[in-house]
C-alpha cells in the first residue's frame, strides 16, 4: 500500500522502504544542518518499521482471488471443469454469448424472483415438506398431490419455461405443445425412453412440481415494531398432461396444458429475473450452478457497494442437502467454488471473488442489461 506525500521538492512514499533513502539523500544535500539530517534519518527508520507491520494485500483481478493452493478460486474459468466434453460445450456457449446478445439470439428467459432467492432441493428429500431460509425470507414446499417434493435440474428448467412463457404471452394458460418442445430443444435436452430415460424423469418432476404448494414467509424488525408477512400459493389451478411411452407428450395430437394460479402468475409478472437461456443450457446439468447463476444476476441488480457473502449464508441458501459436519461444509464449499467458476465462464461480467470467508461480490451489470430487455 502506497500513499504519496509531498515534502518540499521531494515526493516520497509514506509507507515505502525507499523513504529512508530519500530523506537521507535530502539530509546529505544540506550539510549545514546536521540536526535536521539526524532527525530525518531517524524518522525514515520509524516509517520503514511501520511499513513492515502493515499486512500486504495480494493483488487480485475482478474475477479471481488466490486463497490457497488447493482453492484456485475463479482463476481458470473452464479449466477446472473435469469433463472435456462439458468444458468444450461451455466454452462454445460462452463464445456465442460474448458475440451476440440474448435478445438478438432469441434466448431471453425469466425466472420467478422468489424462487431465485430460495431454491428447490438439489436431491430427493423424504417427507412431504421442505423448508429453505435466506435471510429474513423462508420458503416451504408441501407435497399436496402425493407425488413427492420436486428436486434437481428438471423442475428448475420447467419453472424457467413457465415464467418465460407467462411473461411472453401474458396469459395464465400455458400450452405444453410446440412452445415447450422448442424450449427443451433450445436447452439441448434429448428425449429418451426406458426406465432411466429423460421422458419418465421429466414427467415425474413435472407432476411433482404441479402437485406442490409453496408458502413464503418474511419478517422485519425495527426498534418500534416487528412485521411478519407471507403468501400461500399453488403453482397451478389446473393441469392436463398427456404422455406417450416412447415419445414426448407434445408429439401427439392431444395437447397438454397448465393453468397457473392467479397468485403465482402475479408474482411472475411483478419482477421476473431475466436470464440468458444459452447460459442455462450450459449450466443445466447442475442444479447448484443453475441456482447460483440466477441468484448472482439478481443479486448484483441491486448491489450498490462491494459485499462479502459469508460461507454460512451461502450454505443456508444453496447447501441444505450437504451434511452438517466439517466434511459436509468443506464439500459444499468445494462444489460452490466450482459452480462460481462455471458461472463466470458464461457470465464474464460477474465480479465475484472466492475468499476464505465467503464470496466477495462487486457491483456489475446483470447478465441481461436493463437497456436490452
Amino acid at each position: 500500500m502506497y500513499v504519496s506525500t509531498k515534502r518540499g521538492p521531494f515526493s516520497t512514499c509514506a509507507f515505502s522502504p525507499c523513504c529512508e533513502f530519500a530523506w537521507q539523500q535530502r539530509a546529505s544535500n544540506e550539510p549545514g544542518d546536521s540536526h535536521l539530517a539526524s532527525n530525518l534519518t531517524h524518522l525514515g527508520s520509524i516509517v520503514r518499521s511501520l511499513a513492515d507491520l502493515i499486512p500486504r494485500r495480494p493483488v487480485v483481478t475482478e474475477i479471481q482471488r488466490s486463497v490457497s493452493p488447493d482453492e484456485n478460486t475463479l482463476r481458470h474459468r473452464t479449466d477446472r471443469i473435469k469433463s472435456p466434453n462439458r468444458r468444450e460445450k461451455i466454452t462454445s456457449i460462452a463464445e456465442a454469448i460474448s458475440s451476440k446478445s440474448a435478445i438478438e439470439d432469441g434466448a431471453l428467459g425469466f425466472m420467478a424472483r422468489f424462487l431465485v432467492q430460495t431454491t428447490l432441493p438439489h436431491r430427493a428429500v423424504s417427507g412431504t415438506r421442505y423448508v429453505r431460509t435466506d435471510g429474513n425470507l423462508s420458503l416451504s414446499i408441501t407435497d399436496v398431490g402425493g407425488t413427492g417434493i420436486p428436486y434437481g435440474s428438471y423442475p428448475r428448467l420447467i419453472l424457467i419455461w413457465m415464467t418465460t412463457e407467462a411473461v411472453r404471452t401474458k396469459s395464465r394458460q400455458l400450452m405444453l405443445g410446440r412452445s415447450l418442445s422448442s424450449f427443451m430443444a433450445q436447452l439441448g435436452l434429448q428425449a429418451t425412453g426406458g426406465h432411466w430415460g429423460t421422458i419418465p424423469q421429466f414427467r415425474n418432476q413435472m407432476e411433482r412440481l404441479l402437485g406442490c404448494a409453496i408458502s413464503t414467509r418474511w419478517s422485519s424488525q425495527t426498534e418500534v415494531e416487528v412485521h411478519s408477512g407471507g403468501d400461500n400459493l399453488l403453482l397451478a389451478d389446473e393441469f392436463n398432461l398427456w404422455w406417450a411411452p416412447l415419445r414426448l407428450a407434445w408429439a401427439i395430437p392431444k395437447m397438454s396444458e397448465v393453468t397457473l394460479s392467479g397468485k403465482f402468475f402475479e408474482q411472475i409478472l411483478e419482477a421476473p429475473v431475466p436470464l440468458d437461456l444459452r447460459a442455462v443450457r450450459a449450466l443445466k446439468k447442475s442444479p447448484l450452478t443453475l441456482d447460483i447463476y440466477a441468484w448472482a444476476t439478481r443479486r448484483v441488480s441491486y448491489l450498490s457497494r462491494p459485499t462479502l457473502i459469508p460461507w454460512p449464508a451461502l450454505r443456508r441458501s444453496f447447501g441444505v442437502g450437504y451434511a452438517d459436519t466439517p466434511q459436509g461444509y468443506s464439500r459444499f464449499r468445494q462444489k460452490a467454488t466450482e459452480a462460481f467458476g462455471r458461472v463466470s465462464a458464461v457470465y464474464p461480467q460477474l465480479r465475484a471473488e472466492v475468499e476464505q470467508r465467503g464470496v466477495y461480490l462487486r457491483p456489475c451489470v446483470t447478465h441481461i442489461p436493463r437497456a436490452l430487455r
